[in-house]
């Protein structure tokens, strides 16, 4: 085998998961050629795996000055140095990046993750808003796009970029969830039901949503609904204090003060020491006993 025959298969290896075959195959390379740039790049990648960060960055640095127009050792070294929350750094070599490859979907997505990371939402939306024009079927950047939006307060912005992750993945759980979220914070919780209904047909198993839908359910006032998200809650999470807050409220609308007491009782017994509702539930079922 010569020199990219060894780096072409370390690269399958190290995609694989096969990381100590991936480095025996880059060594084997680079004994036949010591400035072999796709070598290193692939060593690069193995040593970010492992969690050797630095070694990583200096050698996509290497593999760049071997390489210089690639510009995937750019963009990687950012993914590396975004890993050791160098955000100056990241945001520099993706800079490089781009400069290399203007166009490039891969590297405005990152940044774009990397401005909502830091806050700089019209930055983060301006970058997918780059990707989608080349690119409308792109989930990532319509769902994040919407999470600038919504972060920055716009409200209907955010219900339509979620509206086309939506459509552009209809088996996303997580666009649903996201919609949902939407809906609530406009007040539609009939909306949010139904999107959250959806996420967790494609994710049944996601306590936190399931949570929020009883909480919606029982705002509605359909309580027997509420009362077996609540209770499906605890099936997922035991210890989750507020799910035993929410059937407390459906056994208080049904006018059954034991299962209320019951069910706060439990809440106590199972919320961390900092649970933001203990002073309310201590207070309510101390008043409770005096009556």
């Amino acid at each position: 085998m010569d020199a990219n025959e060894y780096a072409s298969r370390a690269r399958q290896r190290q995609e694989s998961g096969d990381l100590d075959g991936a480095m025996s195959d880059v060594e084997a390379a680079l004994r036949l050629d010591r400035r072999h740039a796709e070598a290193i790049h692939v060593r690069a990648h193995i040593r970010r795996d492992r969690g050797q960060l630095w070694r990583s960055i200096r050698d996509f640095k290497r593999a760049a000055r071997l390489a210089p127009r690639d510009f995937r050792n750019c963009y990687c070294r950012a993914v590396a140095r975004r890993l050791r929350r160098d955000w100056k750094g990241a945001l520099r070599d993706l800079e490089d990046a781009l400069r290399l490859s203007p166009s490039s979907i891969l590297a405005l997505n990152y940044r774009g993750l990397m401005f909502l990371e830091l806050g700089r939402l019209d930055e983060a939306i301006g970058d997918y808003d780059r990707v989608l024009q080349q690119d409308r079927a792109n989930f990532d950047a319509a769902h994040n796009r919407g999470v600038g939006l919504e972060r920055g307060g716009d409200l209907r912005g955010a219900w339509a970029a979620y509206t086309d992750a939506v459509r552009i993945r209809p088996d996303s759980a997580h666009a649903y969830h996201s919609r949902g979220n939407i809906c609530r914070a406009l007040g539609d919780l009939e909306g949010a039901v139904a999107d959250w209904s959806a996420s967790l047909a494609r994710d049944p198993s996601n306590a936190a949503v399931v949570a929020r839908r009883g909480t919606a359910l029982l705002s509605l006032l359909r309580i027997d609904e509420a009362y077996r998200d609540f209770s499906r809650v605890l099936e997922l999470d035991p210890k989750n204090a507020d799910a035993y807050c929410g059937r407390a409220e459906v056994w208080r609308l049904r006018g059954d003060r034991a299962g209320v007491r019951r069910n706060l009782e439990s809440a106590l017994a199972v919320a961390p020491r900092g649970w933001s509702k203990r002073k309310a539930v201590e207070s309510e079922l101390a008043g409770a006993q005096r009556t």
